[in-house]
């Protein structure tokens, strides 16, 4: 019994000495995931300056077009989280969700 608590003692930390990370391993993954939410805003951006050019053009149909972003933008947010389901709690995660956003933003 002695040994299982041994062992199991010994791969839980060998577990966590290798989960951390270096700190240029942590610097990329900031650069990473501040390049997908910065394509993230800037297809938001895109996506706002498209709207207002649809009510310009279209004024009329003004709470048509906000209903329906309204109604895309829930989609979307749904869409992206199933489909980073596999990324979730890893360091992927937020790169995977703001690059999934920025490409339906699009």
């Amino acid at each position: 019994m002695k040994k299982i608590k041994h062992f199991s003692l010994i791969f839980l930390f060998s577990f966590n000495v290798s989960a951390a990370f270096t700190e240029p391993e942590m610097s990329q993954l900031n650069e990473i995931n501040e390049r997908y939410i910065k394509k993230e805003n800037d297809s938001r951006e895109n996506l706002s300056v498209a709207i207002k050019e649809s009510i310009a053009n279209l004024p009329k149909e003004k709470s048509n077009i906000l209903k329906l972003h309204e109604l895309w933008s829930h989609a979307t947010k749904i869409k992206c989280r199933l489909a980073i389901l596999e990324s979730l709690n890893t360091d992927a995660e937020t790169a995977s969700k703001y690059e999934c956003l920025a490409n339906e933003y699009n």
